[in-house]
């Protein structure tokens, strides 16, 4: 009676490579159960034992970004992989919602200083996310996170007044005249609009009496300036900036100049060419002298608090084309020429709003008011106009 031939069977378990390496060894198996009865078969090496591989264990899932702290990404780590996020308010309750990622990630992103405070703009695909480095850690405090299926947290709309202060050189920014006043308005669809207030607007003063609105600064610094606006307008005022001629010469040599399209080209009272009809590329002198230029222009006060608004809008633009990323580092270029109420929080959600709107579109408008004389001064007089942008800030969207 013929050998039966061993029936040949593979442990389901195996890897694909062991079961290829069994399958090569099944007919040498069979070869020697067939031989010559006399001679007992010699069990084969490859039939009695198999080498099993073992493959590699995948990566653990990660998040790098070239340049970025190690702390800094750990907390990245915890937001897009799981783990506790260090965050705070609507931020942590949007977060906590958040669906994580199941690969690695790399981002991007900027660290800068913001009066005392590091802060950082990270970003990875459309997710924004802000921090704040406090006493020792980091933490979230805003942003949008689209891959993550979280959208930005519910952000408080503010009002903030940006001030020009007429101070020169070796004289104090906050204790000078205020000759620059806009309201820019920003709420959770990004910025909501500029209103410009005329610095010879003759209205009362938070200190008492009644002068120019600019004097208001000379008479009780920030805050006093801050309630005198909101007497005069009736529009909540929820921070400011402010900042003199040398702050602003060094903000705009921070950005190694301004991109400015003018409708039509201009001269200083010095008879040299601040700007042509056109696209310009302004000098921290160009852009002070456009900011400050009132006597070759049509409207004057107006004009000029119109081309300031359209200088500030010209700084949003070039702040969008970088993208979000790049905003910590904006910031830590500006902050040591600027003096504010507003907290590192604050300024990001605010900086932030940039990148929700279309810059070139924000609203730019200049209270209207009538020429007067008061106390021997020539002014202006705000009236039931001017009384309408206002009352259509308060919200912080024109127009809306």
């Amino acid at each position: 009676m013929a050998p039966t031939s061993p029936r040949f069977s593979l442990p389901s378990s195996l890897p694909r490579r062991s079961m290829l390496l069994g399958l090569v060894a099944a007919p040498l198996t069979v070869a020697a159960c067939s031989g010559d009865k006399k001679k007992p078969a010699t069990p084969s090496s490859s039939s009695s034992s198999t080498t099993t591989t073992t493959a590699p264990a995948p990566p653990k899932a990660a998040v790098t970004g070239k340049g970025l702290p190690k702390d800094l990404l750990a907390v990245m780590g915890a937001l897009y992989l799981g783990g506790k996020v260090p965050a705070t308010g609507n931020v942590a309750s949007a977060l906590s919602k958040r669906r994580t990622a199941k690969t690695s990630v790399a981002v991007s992103g900027t660290t800068g200083k913001w009066m005392g405070s590091t802060v950082a703009s990270v970003v990875h695909g459309k997710d924004v996310t802000l921090l704040v480095n406090g006493a020792s850690s980091w933490s979230v405090v805003g942003g949008w996170w689209p891959s993550l299926s979280v959208y930005r947290p519910p952000f408080p709309t503010m009002r903030v007044l940006a001030v020009g202060s007429d101070a020169r050189t070796g004289q104090p920014v906050e204790k000078c005249r205020g000759d620059a006043l806009h309201i820019i308005g920003v709420d959770h669809k990004g910025v909501g609009g500029m209103v410009g207030i005329p610095r010879d607007s003759w209205v009362p003063l938070s200190t008492g009496g009644n002068a120019k609105v600019n004097a208001a600064l000379v008479f009780g610094g920030p805050k006093a300036l801050v309630r005198t606006i909101e007497q005069a307008s009736g529009v909540q005022i929820d921070g400011y900036v402010i900042t003199g001629f040398k702050g602003f010469r060094g903000m705009v040599d921070s950005l190694g100049g301004i991109i400015f399209v003018a409708k039509h080209s201009l001269r200083s009272v010095d008879n040299f060419q601040i700007v042509k009809a056109g696209t310009n590329k302004l000098t921290s002198k160009t852009a002070l002298a456009l900011a400050r230029e009132r006597k070759h222009l049509p409207n004057g006060d107006f004009g000029r608090s119109a081309n300031q608004g359209e200088l500030i809008k010209a700084g949003m633009v070039m702040a969008q084309k970088l993208g979000p990323a790049q905003l910590a580092r904006l910031l830590g270029l500006m902050g040591p020429h600027l003096a504010t109420s507003l907290t590192p929080a604050e300024v990001l959600n605010l900086c932030a709003g940039l990148y929700l709107s279309d810059a070139a579109k924000v609203s730019n408008k200049v209270v209207p008011g009538a020429i007067g004389t008061r106390e021997g001064q020539s002014v202006v007089l705000l009236g039931s106009q001017a009384h309408s942008t206002f009352a259509d800030m308060k919200d912080g969207r024109l127009g809306a």
